[in-house]
């Protein structure tokens, strides 16, 4: 009677913790919207829906100053705000890297608090990880004139006023 009671019991102990760690109890669970993804082929200067994504710079928005509208607000200012809020260290230069982390921020999906930062670095694959890169090595390549390795705000108007004509060729 004893070895059946520990069969049974061991046999269904693993389905009690089979929940596992991707729907911990309790865990507050953070939803998201899933933002437009920046596609191969267009740089980053060059993709409207990228840049006008009011979702994504609304959540960026909420951090810092929550109550501005983004419906009352032309292209232009949809971009400089684009521009702005992720210049994270400030010095009206755009980097590798902040624009690495502006296009990867596209990658949000529904996600616990406690495993958010794993589940991103799950989610990334290599391959589109590398597509962002190469969407950055060529924004520099195309926009940044003075090659400094950073696009300062002309440079990405500059950058968005050739996009503008090349759509309107293709147009």
């Amino acid at each position: 009677m004893n070895l059946n009671c520990l069969t049974v019991f061991f046999t269904f102990l693993p389905l009690v913790f089979a929940r596992g760690p991707h729907h911990p109890r309790g865990a507050t669970v953070v939803k998201r919207h899933t933002h437009y993804a920046p596609s191969k082929g267009k740089t980053i200067t060059q993709d409207d829906q990228l840049l006008h994504d009011k979702h994504h710079i609304q959540e960026h928005l909420d951090e810092v100053a929550p109550k501005v509208n983004l419906s009352k607000m032309t292209d232009e200012e949809l971009e400089l705000y684009y521009f702005l809020l992720h210049d994270s260290d400030k010095n009206s230069k755009l980097d590798g890297l902040e624009l690495l982390n502006a296009i990867l921020h596209t990658r949000h999906q529904e996600e616990d608090e406690e495993n958010q930062e794993e589940k991103n670095e799950i989610n990334a694959s290599l391959e589109g990880f590398n597509n962002f890169v190469e969407l950055v090595d060529q924004v520099l390549r195309d926009d940044d004139r003075n090659q400094d390795g950073y696009l300062d705000y002309n440079e990405y108007v500059e950058g968005r006023k050739r996009a503008e004509s090349i759509n309107k060729q293709i147009n």
